[in-house]
C-alpha cells in the first residue's frame, strides 16, 4: 500500500482562506514556502506553471472545482502535497476541455519525485475529490488540524 494523502500533508503547506488573483499567484505562494524549506529547485514555480498551461488539471466536480497541478520529478527534492483552499475560487483550465475554465475551490499541488508514486497519488486524490460529502466538510474547515483529522477519518 502506497502513502496516503495525509502522509504528505502532515508536513506540507496547507493554505486556508487566502485570496489569490490567479494560479500564478497560488504557485508563487507555495513555491516561496517549499523553496525556503529546500524542498524544490528555484525553477519549480515556473515549471509547474508551464506544465499547467500545457496539461491543465482543472476538474469540475459539480459542487466544487478542483485542480491538481504537478510537475516533473526533477524539480522536487523533498516530496510534499500542498493543499490550498482559497477564500475565492481560482480559475484553472479544465483537464478535459482547455477552452473551459474551472473555478477551483481546492488546489492540491503535488511535489512528488517518484513517477510511480505520482500516478498512485493522482488515483488516490481522484477518489478523494469524488467524495462530495468529504469536500463539503473540508470546505467548512479553517485549520490544518481539523483538515488532517477529517482526511484521516475518511482514510485518505
Amino acid at each position: 500500500m502506497g502513502k496516503k494523502v495525509t502522509d504528505y500533508l502532515e508536513h506540507s503547506p496547507i493554505l486556508l482562506g487566502e485570496s489569490y488573483q490567479d494560479k500564478k499567484e497560488v504557485f508563487a505562494a507555495v513555491h516561496k514556502m517549499v523553496f525556503e524549506s529546500g524542498w524544490v529547485t528555484k525553477d519549480f514555480a515556473k515549471k509547474i506553471l508551464e506544465r499547467e498551461e500545457t496539461f491543465p488539471t482543472g476538474i469540475d466536480q459539480g459542487d466544487f472545482g478542483v485542480a491538481i497541478p504537478h510537475t516533473d520529478p526533477e524539480w522536487v527534492k523533498e516530496e510534499f502535497i500542498a493543499l490550498i483552499i482559497p477564500n475565492h475560487p481560482v480559475l484553472f483550465q479544465r483537464m478535459d476541455d482547455i477552452e473551459q475554465d474551472v473555478p477551483a475551490d481546492f488546489i492540491f499541488i503535488l511535489g512528488l519525485n517518484q513517477p510511480h508514486e505520482q500516478l498512485a497519488m493522482l488515483q488516490n486524490l481522484m477518489q478523494l475529490i469524488q467524495n462530495t460529502e468529504l469536500l463539503k466538510s473540508l470546505y467548512q474547515e479553517r485549520n490544518r488540524v481539523d483538515i488532517l483529522s477529517l482526511l484521516k477519518e475518511y482514510d485518505f
